[in-house]
Order: structure tokens, then sequence, then C-alpha cells
């Protein structure tokens, strides 16, 4: 088994792994060492916005995970789909852009994690962006990340945010500034028509440094320990040769919500009693790896449209695609420079809330998904799509080996709906979908419901609607908790309890969940954690 050495040695080339690469490697006296399962990000669909709907549909980047059969939502298991690629999940999710609530940090170290207050965690939001848009303090200007509104709203989009502000919504001027509350058309980490994924912004500028090695389709076996140090890691290459990496200095886990906590598992590091009924010798029983799993569970209310220049009416017509394709390459215009979506709604929807509690996102299209699995037709009717979730949810879920063996996925239990909380508010989320359908101008554009369906009405049925099509927004997160209380994994620089010379950083570590998309969250985690790293 061949040996390497560099003084921090990175499992998980995705997002937060490209962040940590890059600034670590800017000191020239210091070797970086990132190691990556998946290849490349050489595929050009996935530089172009849209091409994320291409990839989730190839699954050919992707871990490829189910969920175990969901109790609430009847039994049926759900694809969650992460990034297998170099810039992870960030190279092909839907390009979203936002922070979420100020006072989701806030209620981070309220939790225990102190010192990640939103005053804390400004200046790293500040300093990963270049926002093309308005000045302000709470804005990056020189950052690694290019980000921006949709330049073009679509005529959906802009009856979208009409019809919400003639719901007494407030247009929002910039949904990551002071307040999130109110709806505005998205900001995308998109920049002259092309996906500004956090391999583009961060490491591609990086690999050209001497004391960077970039290691692709090395997939994580264990960490190596000498004593309680984090000494290295194991990878197993595509030829089956297995590595060890030693680190002098940390080893740093940035493998995401799923890898992350199973890497610890078979490595010792989880619930003794579990990890012993699998074989797998206990190094330090720390038995809230894999828990306080979060997720934001989506819903669809589909939509038939007048002609409206949606995303079905230039695909079902050859000559609109071939247009559509033009706009790109000439001009990088068009249908191709959008991703998921292209407006948020923010909205309170219980009594006395203080802030919102579900996102709305407005689609530019509509499609028959089969129910909790990968991909879906367009229609060949012109349509709208609204998803909408709940912004903190109050269930949590769990993820735990299968078995002692690195191939085999590992259980995910992200019990959605568990909590009556969360039935509830999704049942006003729905209430609310139907009022934006029937107030104009956007119900000017409304031929017929799809999905539900009018004969949908009382809360009984949405409910049952609710179980039979909800599925994931892809943002797991939570798993390998900080937080200052002994009983939280890692502490709030986080280390791990009980190991030297070893680190968590990604979406894992997060103590809750932020209000929407969790991309941005993950880019700063990864920005302070840097931060960090270099003072120690």
């Amino acid at each position: 088994m061949s040996e390497l050495v560099a003084d921090y040695v990175i499992l998980g080339g995705g997002s937060a792994g490209c962040v940590l690469a890059a600034r670590l490697s800017e000191d020239p006296a210091t070797a970086v060492t990132l190691l990556e399962a998946g290849p490349w990000d050489r595929n050009p669909w996935i530089h172009i916005p849209m091409g994320f709907a291409k990839l989730y549909v190839t699954k050919k980047f992707d871990w490829n995970y189910q969920t175990e059969p969901e109790p609430e939502l009847n039994d049926r298991q759900i694809y969650w789909p992460r990034g297998r690629v170099i810039g992870g999940s960030g190279s092909v999710n839907g390009l979203v852009f936002l922070r979420g609530s100020p006072r989701d940090y806030d209620r981070w170290a309220q939790s225990g994690a102190r010192g990640w207050s939103y005053d804390d965690c400004l200046p790293a939001f500040r300093k990963l962006e270049t926002f093309n848009g308005p000045a302000s303090p709470l804005r990056g200007q020189d950052g690694p990340m290019q980000i921006a509104e949709v330049p073009s709203p679509t005529p959906g989009c802009r009856a979208f945010v009409e019809t919400c502000e003639a719901l007494g919504f407030p247009r929002n001027a910039d949904n990551n500034g002071e307040w999130f509350e109110g709806v505005a058309p998205n900001q995308l980490n998109v920049h002259k028509g092309r996906r500004w994924s956090p391999a583009v912004a961060y490491l591609r500028p990086a690999l050209k440094r001497s004391n960077l090695r970039v290691e692709t389709e090395r997939l994580g076996v264990r960490l190596v320990f000498e004593g309680q140090r984090c000494v290295g890691v194991v990878v197993r290459r595509a030829d089956g040769v297995e590595e060890t990496h030693r680190a002098r200095r940390e080893v740093i886990l940035s493998s995401g919500a799923i890898e992350s906590p199973k890497m610890l598992m078979l490595s010792g590091i989880g619930d003794g009693a579990a990890l012993q009924g699998l074989g797998i010798e206990t190094r330090v029983h720390s038995p809230q790896i894999g828990q306080n799993l979060q997720d934001h569970m989506l819903v669809r209310y589909a939509y038939r449209t007048k002609p409206a220049d949606t995303l079905n009416e230039t695909m079902a017509n050859p000559l609109k695609m071939a247009k559509m394709g033009l706009e790109w390459a000439l001009g990088r215009r068009g249908h191709m420079t959008i991703g998921a979506s292209e407006a948020s709604l923010f909205a309170r929807v219980l009594p006395g809330s203080e802030e919102p509690e579900v996102q709305f996102q407005f689609v530019n299209y509509s499609l028959d998904a089969p129910k909790g699995v990968s991909a879906a037709a367009l229609h060949k009717q012109p349509g709208f799509t609204f998803n909408f979730c709940q912004c903190r949810p109050d269930s949590r879920g769990q993820i735990t080996l299968r078995s002692a063996r690195v191939e085999d996925k590992p259980r995910i239990e992200a019990n959605y709906l568990t909590h009556p909380n969360d039935v509830r508010v999704m049942l006003e989320a729905a209430k609310l979908a139907r009022r934006i359908a029937a107030t104009k101008p956007f119900a000017g554009l409304i031929e017929e419901e799809l999905a539900p369906g009018r004969h949908v009405e009382d809360d009984a049925a949405t409910l049952a609607y609710l179980r039979e099509a909800g599925t994931t927004v892809y943002h797991p997160c939570g798993t390998v908790r900080m937080g200052s209380d002994d009983h939280a994994p890692l502490d709030t620089q986080l280390r791990l309890r009980g190991v030297e010379g070893l680190r968590v950083v990604d979406a894992s570590v997060f103590p809750l969940m932020p209000s929407s998309n969790i991309h941005p969250a993950v880019l700063m985690t990864a920005e302070r954690a840097a931060e960090m790293i270099r003072a120690s």
C-alpha cells in the first residue's frame, strides 16, 4: 500500500473541500492534499446552469442514495441525489444561492454553537462572494463566488412576483440582505451564463500551486489513527488499489452530511453498541454521530398555463430548442442560464409568527414527477410549478450503517412529517399556494391545476397529497453537529471530541438547518474553518 504525506489531508472534494483546499494552500509552505471519490467536473452539462436537470436524470455524478421507507410518506423511499464529482453537490445543484434568515445563525449560537451567531458569520459570507447587485455593507464585492439575481425573469416569474405583492408580501430588494421575508427573483451562482461552482471559483485558480495535490476517484475507506490522534486516511483508487494519505497536522473530513458520519462510524467513532453489533471496534463512543438529520421536504403544485415562454414550450418545439441553444452559445442568455427556479417567496403562514415559516419557489416548467424517484418528462403543454417547503422543520432523522463494508450505502431515515408542527405548517403552505394561483396577474396565466387537482380541497385530502407527493429539496445536514455541550460530536472549532488531529467541515456540522438553500452556509462554514485551522 503506497503512502503519501501532506500537512493537511482533506477527504471530500465537494463545496467545503474546494474552499478548504484553496484557502489552506494560500500558504506556500503548507502542503495540502484533496481527495475526491468522484471524477473531475469536465462534463459540459455541469457548467450549463440548466444542465442540472440532465445530470439529475443520468445519475452519473451522483451517490444515488435512497431513504428507507418513510413512515409518514406512505412508506415511500425518497431518492436523495448528492454530488460525486469535484465540486460535489455544488457542481450539480439547482444554483439557487440564499443564506436564509439572519436569525438562523443566532439560533446556532443559542443552541450551543457559541461563536457562530450571524454577526460572527457575516464576515465570511461577505468574504466568499462578489455580489453583482446594489452595494451593501452586508454583501461581498471581491470574493470568489459570483452571485447575481436572475437577469431576465420570464413572464411567469414576473407574474409570480407581482401576485405576491398584490397579496401583501413585500418585494424584497435583497433576499441575502438585512432580512429575507418577502418575494424576489432568486439569486444564483451564475456568471456570464455559466455555473460558478466552488470548483470553478475556488479550486481552479489554486491548481497552479505546487503545494496543492488533488486526486480524484479516491473512495474513502477508513481513517488512520495512532493512539487517539488521527494521522491519515486510507482511500481506494478506481483500480482497487488502496493508498494511505498521512497528515502531519490535521485530517479534515468534508464528505457531506451522509458520507462524513458514515466514514466516522466505519472508523470506530459513533454509538458503541451499534458499532460493536456490526463488528466494528469502538474508538470513540459518540452516540450522536449520524443523529440530528434535517432536510427540507418539498411539495409541488403544478399548473397548465397559457403560452408564457415556459420551458415546456421550448423543449416541445425543435425550432425553439435550437434558438435556446444559440442564445446560450452566442450570448449566454435565455433558459439555459437558469437553474432550478426563478423566484422565491418567504412567507409567514401561522398566526403570531415572528418570521417566515415557508419558502415558495416559482419554477418555469411542469412535469409529472414520479413519487419520490429521480425524474420525469416535461409536459408538452405550457406549464408552471410551485415548489414549497417548511423553512425550519422540527422532524429529525438519522444516518446509520447498514454494514461494516464501505461499499454499502448507509441507512437514511429522514422521518419527514413525524413532528405535528411540520404537518400544520405544510397544510397552511398548501392553502397559500391556492391563494397565489387564484390571484392576478398570476391567475390570468393559469388554465388548469394539474397537481394535486381541484378535487383536493379539505385538510384531510391535502395531507393525503402531501404524503403521496412529498419529496426532498436536497438539503440534508446536521449529522455531526457542533456545540458546546458534551453530547455534541464536534466542538465549536469543528474538532471531533475524543480525537486529536481531526475536524469535520461540511453541512453535517450544522446544529440547525438554515431557512432556505444550504449551499451558502456550507461555503461560509468552510471559510471560517480555514481561518480557524490557520490560526491553530
